[in-house]
């Protein structure tokens, strides 16, 4: 064990008072993981997560007594969550895992900070501090491993992953953060134990990816999960290239959803079920469809109308779009150009025609939905000037023809 003495500016204002209340409770508290880990390195970080050695019960009751609000949000696992002023605190009883079966884990409390702190996946994310000495407890050489920009196993990286499978993808998460590149024998225990992620929740999977596609260095790391056959068992994607995902993150912010629609790009008939499948919300999943339904169109100047015009309500959609566009070669950036300048401060006309203009000329039902697609697209056609008068003339004359 290695304790270096350095003060660490923890993103909090209250923390201390906590672990104070606590202290004088009688018990031994300090803030571990993640906070102090980038506190290390000067990154903002305001999950504030402390372990102690009283019984979650025991921080109730101290807690409360102090009139903080505690809420049990994980006693199984010895977590409950206070709140102070508009600040979350997860405190947990120190612990060791037992009987870890890839899923689940037994958990059997304890008050030694190292047998905590070894139950932990990697040598970085097993860093405690304690601010009153200003000590930060290293057991296992993550400070090192920070500075040398690595992510490393505690221990045996095929046993750690046999605990939790879901530690492949925290891997691949941490390293997309933490890592310059990613460490051999963590990668080859995740390879040789890939499969066991089929038997994780699709919640599980889903909270770990949306993690690490916010990375601006996503793209390398997803490719290096494709190459080894890893995405493919989480993601139905069947080809990736990197490169156009680089492209669209360099041309600007690119969303969350924008990335996944590039990430599915290749996917055929991607459907929103099966977007509701793995999880997504239906609000991500419209978004996620709906431009990768329109960067799979041919590009001309109807479809970039269509584009503007459906997303119009969201400006940022249309440069989301836009950018994925240029990264795929499927867009030059002076004909982006024009566009934008053509139609980034026109306001979104309203179609014209409705379900109540139809049913006066008698089209009812299913049919209804039917033309209005298909008028919809002549009035984009026409740059939008189409009238309604026009476009039910034109419905009339297609009759007849």
């Amino acid at each position: 064990m290695n304790i270096i003495t350095r003060e660490l500016s923890i993103q909090s204002n209250y923390y201390k008072e906590i672990l104070s209340i606590i202290r004088l409770g009688g018990g031994m508290a300090r803030v571990v993981g993640g906070a102090v880990r980038d506190a290390i390195l000067n990154v903002v970080n305001y999950d504030i997560d402390i372990a102690t050695n009283l019984l979650p019960q025991q921080v109730t009751d101290i807690l409360s007594a102090a009139n903080i609000k505690v809420i049990p949000t994980g006693i199984k696992y010895g977590t409950v969550t206070a709140l102070l002023n508009n600040e979350t605190f997860e405190i947990t009883t120190l612990r060791k895992d037992m009987k870890c079966d890839g899923r689940h884990t037994e958990v059997v409390f304890t008050d030694d900070f190292m047998e905590d702190a070894a139950r932990r996946d990697f040598t970085i994310n097993a860093l405690s501090y304690c601010p009153f000495e200003h000590k930060i407890y290293d057991y296992f050489g993550g400070i090192d491993d920070l500075q040398q920009s690595k992510v490393i196993f505690i221990g045996q990286a095929f046993a750690r992953i046999q605990e939790d499978f879901l530690r492949i993808l925290r891997f691949f998460r941490f390293s997309c953060y933490y890592a310059r590149q990613l460490d051999l024998n963590g990668l080859d225990a995740c390879i040789k134990l890939q499969e066991n992620l089929k038997l994780l929740s699709k919640e599980r999977v889903k909270w770990e990816m949306d993690k690490l596609i916010i990375s601006d260095n996503s793209p390398n790391i997803l490719q290096q999960m494709f190459d080894n056959g890893i995405l493919q068992i989480i993601l139905p994607v069947s080809k990736f290239d990197k490169k156009p995902l680089m492209e669209a993150i360099n041309c600007g912010s690119l969303e969350p959803y924008a990335r996944y629609s590039l990430l599915f790009y290749h996917i055929k008939n991607l459907s929103l079920s099966d977007l509701l499948n793995l999880k997504f919300s239906r609000q991500q999943a419209n978004k996620i469809i709906t431009i990768y339904r329109f960067i799979n169109q041919e590009i001309n100047e109807f479809t970039l109308r269509e584009i503007w015009w459906e997303t119009a309500d969201y400006p940022a959609n249309y440069l989301q779009c836009i950018n994925i566009l240029l990264s795929l070669g499927k867009l030059n950036r002076a004909t982006a150009n024009k566009f934008l300048d053509t139609y980034k401060s026109k306001p979104r006309p309203i179609f014209p025609v409705n379900g109540h203009d139809l049913q006066k000329i008698n089209i009812h039902g299913k049919d209804i939905g039917t033309v209005i697609g298909k008028l919809k697209k002549s009035w984009i056609a026409s740059d939008f000037t189409l009238s309604k008068h026009q476009l039910l003339e034109l419905y009339s004359n297609d009759l007849k023809n």
